[in-house]
């Protein structure tokens, strides 16, 4: 008999994965992005940049609750750090799909 039990077919945990790596095939701008972000902050030097935007912009605390204008510049220091933390996420995004390529060849 060819029917198999599906309570007892070994789970795929790839094949989600592999379902959102089609997905981002079908936007090259987005992975083109991550591309260059990941050949320049991937480089030693790119690497030691962003070590140095962390401990600059991302770590501390880049208002003062002495500001008058606190409230305000908390939520834009925050849209700041988001970039960054974005290009972050972006390289992430790249180093995963490369070693999700290795691993399915």
């Amino acid at each position: 008999m060819t029917d198999e039990n599906p309570y007892i077919q070994p789970e795929n945990y790839y094949a989600g994965y592999q379902e959102s790596i089609d997905r981002m095939k079908e936007k090259p701008d987005v992975v083109e992005f991550d591309k260059l972000c990941h050949m320049v902050f991937n480089a030693p030097d790119g690497k030691a940049l962003m070590n140095e935007i962390d401990k600059r912009f991302i770590m501390p605390a880049l208002a003062s609750p002495a500001n008058p204008n606190y409230d305000t510049l908390v939520v834009f220091m925050e849209g700041f750090k988001e970039a960054f933390r974005t290009i972050k996420n972006c390289i992430t995004a790249h180093e995963q799909r490369i070693r999700a390529e290795v691993s399915s060849q």
